[in-house]
């Protein structure tokens, strides 16, 4: 079988939508940002337009494709099959 290591995606949540669409089947733990739930205070301190509506959908397709957080003995008997 051979080494199999789990592919991350470390992100601050400002992504476009359709590149996460895009990733669906190769990264097996998301990690995500959720800085402001305001965008006053997103656009204010980094400067993103929208951040929260963009953010929301982007984690949604996150949890869409990997769901619920699993624990360390459950995700590597997954990813093994």
């Amino acid at each position: 079988m051979g080494l199999c290591i789990p592919l991350v995606y470390n992100t601050g949540g400002y992504d476009n939508p359709e590149v996460i669409k895009m990733l669906v089947g190769i990264i097996d733990i998301y990690m995500s940002d959720m800085k402001y739930s305001d965008n006053l205070f997103a656009q204010k301190y980094s400067s993103a337009k929208n951040y929260w509506e963009v953010n929301k959908e982007v984690v949604k397709e996150m949890y869409k494709q990997i769901g619920s957080l699993k624990n360390k003995r459950r995700f590597l008997r997954s990813i093994k099959s």
